[in-house]
């Protein structure tokens, strides 16, 4: 089973995220545009009624003097506007005293120029306000504050706020939802690849008919499946074919020299041919052996085939036959097997699995050794000896086709632990030596996987 990444690593999580974050940005790049059109049409609007207003004041002081526009000001000061609004007016002289209004001093802006912006007065107000200049150098203000518009931009955020939030709720919700569809569309490919892996080399992904990016992932996977169970079948079928292609001409040749053998009295021929007879029966062993490893990798993980065994019994079986052996080359066997064992597994592999260990134990222990075979629930299986062990470097080598090391006791190919560990991986068993301190240990156990 493949682990479900977090949040940010998953891939359905960062598109939920970066859905989530696209409207979060879309709605504020909406907002400050909205923003912008209000401000500049209420400025727009504050300088049209600025405007209309200081052209008016300033035609009673071209036609009416001075005395007149401070009578109109004070009228306009007078009147409490219906809007709420503040008005601010100021008429100076040429050094900015105040000479009429309701500002107390000049604010920074040019009236030469006809300046018009915005102001803050000292009080915190803010006021939109133009300036000119009057005849007799004497100087006008007016003013307008921005109730309104500030009360609309209040309102716009405060829309704004709830509507992004409405938004990134839904955005989130559904991205959720379609990272929720996509993650359990895509968990159907890896639960297959999950099946294969555990020995169900016939699943397949489901949702292969569709039309969009991932059924065509559902169909490629499908497509590699299919072929590589194909393979696996081929590779059998070479393996079976191959084996009987050079075995039958090999026994027939055995045959031949046999009969050879009855029909001569030479003592050299028949010491030659025999010997010719011994190398046949080495070639067939070494075709078996290897035909057997590759048949065994071909079908790692690969359930098919396997049942219920009791492998207590198996390791009892050997262990009376390996004690009888023990007994003849002088060396100390012991079994400690735990009763009631049983495990998902071929029964004949499984006892080449732990005789080739064996073997293996005995070509190395010296007359007087001992070797320990040892079956405990897991299953765990040990097979120990105290001969000379195995240097750390070999310990992996060992398990190479046709690596042998000095001091073996009898002949062999080098290929028994090579066997050993392919039986174990096709079973999902791990296969490793230890140092016995003396001699070796060799450990089989269940794989480590990240469930």
């Amino acid at each position: 089973m493949v682990h479900r990444p977090d949040l940010f690593r998953s891939v359905f999580g960062r598109v939920t995220l970066s859905a989530l974050l696209v409207s979060l940005l879309s709605t504020l790049a909406l907002f400050l545009v909205v923003q912008k059109i209000v401000h500049d049409d209420g400025r727009a609007m504050l300088a049209r009624e600025v405007d209309t207003d200081l052209a008016g004041l300033a035609d009673i002081y071209v036609s009416s003097g001075e005395g007149d526009l401070k009578d109109r000001i004070a009228d306009r000061l007078s009147v409490d506007r219906e809007d709420g609004e503040r008005s601010w007016y100021l008429l100076a002289d040429a050094d900015g005293r105040p000479i009429a209004g309701n500002l107390p001093r000049w604010p920074a802006i040019a009236p030469e120029v006809s300046e018009s912006r915005f102001v803050r007065l000292p009080d915190g107000d803010t006021m939109f306000a133009r300036a000119t200049q009057l005849g007799s150098g004497a100087q006008l203000l007016v003013g307008r504050s921005n109730y309104r518009g500030q009360a609309l931009i209040a309102r716009l955020v405060m829309a704004f706020a709830v509507a992004g939030a409405g938004i990134a709720l839904f955005s989130l919700a559904a991205g959720h939802f379609a990272a929720r569809r996509l993650r359990a569309r895509v968990g159907v490919v890896n639960a297959t690849f999950d099946a294969v892996r555990a020995g169900h080399i016939t699943a397949r992904a489901p949702g292969a008919a569709g039309h969009d990016e991932l059924a065509e992932l559902a169909a490629n996977t499908n497509a590699m499946l299919d072929q590589v169970e194909r393979l696996i079948e081929a590779q059998r079928t070479v393996s079976d074919q191959t084996a009987h292609e050079i075995r039958t001409p090999l026994m027939h040749l055995d045959t031949r020299i046999l009969r050879a053998m009855e029909s001569t009295a030479d003592a050299e021929l028949l010491r030659t041919l025999d010997q010719s007879r011994a190398e046949i029966r080495n070639v067939v062993r070494l075709l078996d052996s290897l035909l057997d490893i590759a048949g065994t990798q071909a079908m790692r993980g690969d359930l098919r085939g396997l049942a219920d065994v009791d492998l207590t019994d198996i390791a009892e079986s050997l262990a009376d036959l390996y004690g009888a052996s023990a007994e003849e080359l002088g060396i100390g066997f012991h079994a400690r097997i735990t009763p009631g064992i049983r495990f998902r597994a071929d029964a004949m592999q499984m006892t080449r699995l732990m005789s080739n260990l064996l073997d293996n134990a005995f070509k190395y222990v010296p007359s007087g050794g001992s070797v320990l075979l040892a079956l405990t629930p897991g299953p765990h299986v040990i097979v120990q000896d105290d001969g000379p062990g195995i240097p750390p470097a070999d310990r992996e080598r060992i398990f190479e086709r046709y690596v042998r090391l000095d001091g073996a006791r009898g002949g062999g190919h080098g290929l028994g632990l090579s066997l050993a560990r392919a039986i174990a991986e096709r079973h999902a068993l791990s296969l490793h030596v230890e140092d016995a301190a003396p001699g070796a240990r060799f450990v089989v156990q269940p794989e480590d996987r990240d469930d």
